[in-house]
């Protein structure tokens, strides 16, 4: 039988899901900033809707931000860190994840539309989630 995680454990385990997260976003953005250089665009003339589109997930993603629980600042007086770890860190997992669906949508839609706005609200996006480190909570 394998013995609970300590909260060292859990925060490490946070932290490997946030930088994987931020990993990924940050892959995507590059391979298709070297797709574009090496490939002509796939749709000539997209459109304003697509970046429209692309800054409403950023919006509506932001906005589920204030709207989804969030984790405590810090452990209740009287709650050990292993507690508050158990509650915190799927909250903390879908809030990350929550953000970084806004930045894949967005670099797809850079991708396609190879239009900057996207490109920008995909780095915003990108610095929200770093914003969100897991390391904040418990400082």
């Amino acid at each position: 039988m394998t013995s609970p995680a300590t909260p060292e454990a859990r925060m490490r385990i946070a932290k490997i899901i946030h930088g994987s997260l931020v990993a990924g976003v940050t892959l995507v953005l590059l391979v298709t900033a070297w797709v574009h250089r090496v490939t002509p665009p796939v749709v000539p003339a997209a459109g304003p809707l697509l970046r429209d589109v692309g800054v409403g997930f950023l919006v509506a993603s932001l906005i589920a931000l204030r709207l989804l629980p969030g984790p405590d600042s810090a452990p209740a007086p009287g709650q050990a860190a292993d507690q508050w770890w158990m509650i915190s860190q799927p909250r903390l997992i879908v809030r990350w994840a929550v953000v970084e669906g806004a930045c894949l949508v967005n670099a797809v839609i850079w991708y396609i539309s190879r239009d900057r706005v996207p490109l920008a609200v995909a780095v915003g996006g990108l610095v929200v989630l770093l914003a969100l480190r897991p390391s904040r909570y418990l400082e």
